[in-house]
Formats: structure tokens, C-alpha cells, sequence
């Protein structure tokens, strides 16, 4: 049996960043940074295969903590962009991957912009406590969906249990008299929170 397009698109993806030290982990690419860091590069994948690169930054104990939680999937990135918005002028949003076209080509060109473009953003978001200063610094850069729980997780983990207290507090203020699927999964999350890290 012939693999199939995106298949084939996947694997010339995969040889490509094969010297990157990217390596595939399922429908993700990880490279491990140390101390439970990992770089993390993903696809959108649409139409003929159009390749929408996404790039990211996982850290293990956000990851485990969300275990914890029943939140989120593990390898994950914290942080996220797609590679187009961290390109300048005319930025390339997606690799098209045509039946029978060059994949291996296409492919290099996709590694060769992500090494431009994507590795510096991995590179500067791979250290926790940068990154964490950053986010409880500009908390409107995290989407308005996954703020306070990410908030919480991140406090937590530094050490500031009042202080996710209070982003808890905030929250359950702000959806107290919402009945949305966000609200009531943010008040069961934040029970889950208040009952592992907050007695």
C-alpha cells in the first residue's frame, strides 16, 4: 500500500529537521532543551496539504502539574505562535506540500525559515523563569480562554500560592454568574486547583 500525500509530506518534514535535533513525538517535533524543556514545532495541515508550522515551548512540570489538574494534552506547548506572526514583511503562513510536486524542497525551505524565524522564539522562551516573569508581567498575552488557569499553574510552581489564590479569586469573580461551557469548566478546574495546592 502507497503512503499517502500527507504521509509522504510528514516524512520529507521529518528528514529535514532530522539535523535540527527535532525529533517527531507523534503529530509533534520535540527538541529536548534540558531540565524538562522541550522545543516544540507542530502543523496546522489543511486543504492539499498546506503545512501551517506552529512553534512552541513545552516545560515537564507545567505538564505534570496539568496531569494533576485533568487539564490540557501532555507535550503541549506553554507558549505558541504560528511561524508566519514571528516573520517580518511578507511572511510565509504555509508550505504547500502539491501531489507529485518537490517535498523534499518544499521541506527544507519550511526548516530553513523556521531556523530563521522559529528557533530564536524557542530559544528565548526556554527558560521558565524569564518566561514565567514575562507572563505574569503581560498576562494579556495569553489567550483570554487559558489565562487564569495557566496563571495559577505558573504561580504555583514559583512558589506563590497566594498569588494563584488570587487569580482564582479574580476568575471565579469574573464567570460567577455565567453558566458557558468556560465557566463551568473553569469553577470545576479551580476546585481541582484549590483542593491540590491550596490547603
Amino acid at each position: 500500500m502507497r503512503p499517502s500525500p500527507k504521509t509522504d509530506a510528514l516524512f520529507a518534514v521529518d528528514t529535514a529537521l532530522r539535523p535540527t535535533g527535532f525529533v517527531r513525538r507523534g503529530h509533534v517535533w520535540l527538541q529536548d532543551r534540558g531540565d524538562g524543556v522541550s522545543g516544540w514545532l507542530g502543523f496546522g495541515i489543511a486543504g492539499e496539504l498546506d503545512l501551517t508550522p506552529l512553534v512552541g515551548v513545552c516545560f515537564q512540570r507545567y505538564d505534570e502539574i496539568c496531569r494533576t489538574l485533568g487539564v490540557g494534552i501532555p507535550t503541549t506547548p506553554m507558549v505558541s505562535a504560528p511561524l508566519g506572526a514571528l516573520m517580518p514583511e511578507k511572511p510565509v503562513w504555509h508550505w504547500n506540500f502539491a501531489s507529485g510536486g518537490d517535498h523534499a524542497a518544499t521541506a527544507s525551505s519550511l526548516v530553513t525559515t523556521f531556523l530563521k524565524y522559529g528557533k530564536p522564539y524557542v530559544d528565548k522562551h526556554a527558560k521558565w523563569d524569564a518566561l514565567s516573569r514575562e507572563l505574569v508581567a503581560k498576562p494579556e498575552t495569553l489567550l483570554d480562554f487559558e489565562r487564569a488557569r495557566k496563571l495559577a499553574i505558573i504561580h504555583v510552581l514559583n512558589g506563590n500560592a497566594a498569588a494563584a489564590g488570587e487569580v482564582l479569586k479574580k476568575e471565579r469573580e469574573r464567570v460567577a454568574d455565567s453558566r458557558d461551557v468556560y465557566a463551568r469548566s473553569y469553577r470545576a478546574f479551580a476546585h481541582r486547583f484549590e483542593l491540590a495546592f491550596m490547603r
